[in-house]
């Protein structure tokens, strides 16, 4: 990501302008971005409250412990527990 900045083919400030699909679209074109680092970008350096990082194991462990789950939800259930 950073030689991408630097030989000027990632404009940062143009991702932070994009709606949040294409914004994490062009940071996973970079090699080794994948779809929790651009959500995570998205979420705390760009501060977009409505992301939510799906593979983020943190975050479905915690949504077990608030929602008292005997075990682990699917990512898709995480999500929409999240969306309620």
């Amino acid at each position: 990501m950073a030689e991408a900045v630097h030989d000027g083919s990632l404009d940062l400030g143009a991702v932070a302008r994009m709606d949040d699909g294409t914004a994490a679209s062009t940071l996973m074109r970079l090699k080794g971005i994948g779809p929790w680092t651009a959500e995570i970008y998205l979420l705390m350096a760009l501060r977009r409250p409505d992301v939510w990082p799906s593979g983020d194991i943190a975050l479905i462990q915690a949504v077990r412990a608030v929602k008292r789950l005997r075990k682990l939800p699917s990512e898709e259930r995480a999500a929409a527990i999240a969306q309620a």
